[in-house]
């Protein structure tokens, strides 16, 4: 009904009352005539209300496909990263056992960080990952029940845009110890909350996810350990045994059950352990790099402002009036495992640094679910700011525009100040941070639909570009079928599996991970035993990583090369070498000189003629040793003399100076390493090596002993074999 009409009838009933009562029949009728309008006020109300967790559960739900889940994952490529992902999913699908034929940082679940595509291994890959994403969201609902939801949001942008899936694993083994903190957070037995029957499945999901952590990256090791020893200890110390129990065996069953389901032997799980801890031990001082590009005093400002937050947010919990006493322990005990994690991965290779700002970021936003206080949110704000200013460091585009440059490695090659390619960079920071810091957000969310599309309307095509991404690598790489099997030296394994040649990995698949005597020595003994490959590519053009002595990545294994393997052909990428029929179990040397030396002082070598290899025994100091366990130390250079004047530095790392490499003749590329195995050019004929100097980046007697101990050896060529295969033994005696 019309609202003037409404009011004039009020108005003509109204004479029947008194003065009183007309005036409230009057004002009755009004209210009447309002009310249609105000149920569309309400009406509209209740529909935003409803819109609003709609949306953000929407967002919630796409954000968790984008960012955890391979949807539109990447293809096999060259170069030496893309090599080892590739190789990591190759291992898993010609069941090559880890831990004994296969020793790398990752396991057999790698896929779930590298997100690279292989038909034997993607089903597995989407089901990690997608139980990975429902437990990660289950474990940041739970811990921000209550908190406002704009938290959520903020971590999930910042995931998508400066997160990658090692952060992701990290972050994810910390949520969890916080929810069962939060659950536990009461000195008063009866005041906590037990797990009841609707809650235990979503527990137990948790904490079976838990166990893929080891299984991905050996340096997931420390926080998986964490992870189930910190939240059981606390439930013990809680009286709640069963509950203790339960986050203790779940986890550690877990990864037992994943492992079989990658078609691994239980038995092989300590070998995977061992070699994990042995990789890990020499990790430091072999992956290090210094502030070559950027300026020195910059990157000890990141460290110092690394630590100061770290020190923040420790007083910011002690502060805390939200924990008790006991939860306030264990949590600065949990903050500082995953602060020296982030820091040790951020830290020891620079140009990391920026993804040891974005973990420290995301363990500020994961803390805030619980409380939130002004210094945490001063700390939040600087380590975003630092997060995305040094996003570019890692942009792929700039990344290939300073190789194509200044080549692969030369920002960290020598030492010295690379101020020429800092100023590179600089010209081109404006895109770099624009592809770091929205474009890769877009890039996250229109590539994960790119990827939904092609998995459920083109159910061939990531079979068809899996095929045409190993066609391209042939394309670039041509080897030829090889009957039997065969390896690659040093680092492209990608040539060689593209071409579907019968693929015999060394235990440490890449060259620069051999980087202690013991790796070393295990890739020396696979050439010399029943199960060698039959041929052996090797190319050294690809270049060293970091500037190393070439000679130095597998240097053991040159000799056993020389013994046991004969030049086949030189095609200008790669030398091919063919087993011999016999195999040499050791080689022989002539004794040349053993000394000791002061580091930093140039040596002259003493004459000798053929091939002269050496060990090097250089001990770093108790200071050394300290900051080589938590922190970056001064890399070691190696400066060569060579005969006819000109001098070479290259990086050196103590622990593979302790097993023989070739020190002269210098072998710097692929063409000199043919005409080594080949002997179409005589040893003395190359470049002789006839001075050497070792010395520290900085710090010189601090952190390295400031004598070293040089033997000297002559190679002897073994000629006369007494048994065939792993019994042999050569006639210069044992």
């Amino acid at each position: 009904m019309p609202k003037e009409k409404i009011q004039v009838e009020a108005c003509a009933a109204a004479q029947y009352y008194s003065p009183g009562k007309r005036i409230n029949l009057i004002q009755s009728e009004l209210i009447l005539a309002e009310e249609p309008s105000t149920n569309y006020v309400l009406s509209r109300t209740t529909v935003l209300s409803t819109m609003g967790p709609i949306s953000f559960y929407i967002f919630l739900t796409v954000t968790m496909l984008a960012v955890f889940i391979p949807l539109n994952p990447r293809m096999p490529s060259t170069g030496v990263d893309a090599s080892w992902q590739f190789a990591m999913n190759q291992a898993v699908s010609r069941n090559l056992s880890f831990g004994k034929e296969v020793m790398f940082t990752y396991g057999p679940y790698a896929a779930l960080c590298t997100r690279t595509y292989d038909p034997a291994t993607d089903r597995r890959t989407m089901l990690g990952s997608f139980l990975l994403a429902v437990s990660y969201v289950a474990a940041v609902l739970f811990l921000a029940a209550g908190q406002k939801r704009y938290l959520i949001l903020i971590l999930l942008l910042f995931l998508s845009t400066f997160g990658n899936t090692e952060l992701l694993l990290l972050s994810y083994s910390f949520l969890l110890v916080l929810c069962v903190l939060k659950q536990t957070n009461s000195d008063d037995l009866d005041e906590m909350t037990p797990i009841n029957w609707r809650q235990l499945p979503v527990v137990v999901v948790m904490w079976l996810t838990l166990g893929l952590l080891p299984l991905v990256k050996g340096s997931l090791l420390l926080p998986f350990a964490a992870s189930v020893v910190i939240p059981s200890g606390l439930l013990m110390y809680r009286a709640r045994f069963r509950q203790a129990l339960l986050l203790l065996l779940t986890p550690i069953a877990a990864t037992l059950a994943f492992w079989v389901a990658a078609g691994q032997s239980l038995g092989d799980i300590p070998a995977f352990l061992g070699g994990t801890i042995r990789l890990t031990s020499g990790y430091t001082e072999a992956m290090s790099t210094s502030w070559s590009v950027l300026p020195g005093r910059v990157g000890d400002g990141f460290v110092m402002v690394y630590l100061v937050i770290s020190g923040m947010i420790f007083v910011s919990v002690s502060h805390s009036s939200r924990f008790t006493a006991s939860s306030k322990l264990v949590l600065a005990f949990l903050v500082a495992v995953f602060l020296l994690v982030a820091f040790k991965h951020g830290f020891i290779a620079v140009m990391n640094v920026s993804s040891a700002f974005a973990s420290l970021a995301v363990y500020l936003l994961i803390i805030s679910f619980l409380y939130m206080d002004g210094v945490l949110i001063w700390s939040l704000s600087i380590v975003m700011l630092i997060t995305a200013a040094t996003s570019i460091i890692r942009d792929p585009v700039l990344v290939k525009e300073v190789h194509e440059r200044f080549g692969v490695g030369a920002a960290w090659t020598g030492g010295e100040r690379r101020g020429d390619i800092l100023a590179f960079c600089v010209e081109r920071a404006i895109a770099a941070y624009s592809r770091a810091t929205y474009i890769k957000t877009w890039s996250t969310y229109s590539g994960a639909g790119r990827g939904l599309y092609s998995r459920v309307m083109q159910r061939n095509d990531l079979e068809d570009r899996f095929a045409g991404a190993k066609a391209n690598i042939r394309n670039h790489y041509a080897l030829p079928k090889l009957e039997g099997t065969s390896d690659i030296y040093e680092s492209d394994q990608s040539a060689l599996l593209a071409s579907d040649n019968k693929w015999n990995p060394r235990p440490i698949i890449q060259s620069y991970s051999a980087y202690t005597p013991a790796l070393a020595i295990l890739d020396e003994q696979h050439l010399r035993g029943r199960d060698a490959p039959d041929w052996v590519l090797f190319d050294l053009d690809l270049q060293s990583v970091d500037g190393r002595l070439p000679s130095l990545d597998d240097g053991l294994s040159w000799p056993a090369l020389l013994d046991n393997y004969t030049f086949t052909s030189y095609d200008g990428q790669f030398v091919l070498m063919r087993r011999n029929q016999f195999i040499h179990p050791s080689s022989s040397y002539d004794d040349v000189s053993t000394k000791r030396y002061k580091t930093g002082a140039t040596v002259m070598l003493p004459n000798a003629d053929g091939l002269v290899f050496a060990e090097v025994d250089l001990k770093p100091t108790l200071a050394g040793r300290l900051l080589i366990a938590l922190f970056n130390p001064p890399q070691l250079y190696i400066m060569l003399g060579l005969e006819n004047g000109q001098t070479r530095t290259y990086r050196v790392v103590s622990n593979m100076m302790k097993t023989e490499f070739l020190l002269s003749p210098l072998v710097s590329d692929t063409g000199e390493f043919a005409s080594l195995m080949s002997k179409s050019k005589h040893p003395d004929g190359m470049d002789r090596i006839r001075t050497l100097s070792i010395a520290p980046s900085y710090g010189g007697s601090l952190y390295w002993s400031g004598t070293y101990e040089l033997t000297l050896k002559r190679y002897v060529e073994n000629e006369h074999v007494l048994t065939i295969g792993g019994g042999a033994r050569n006639s210069h005696g044992p």
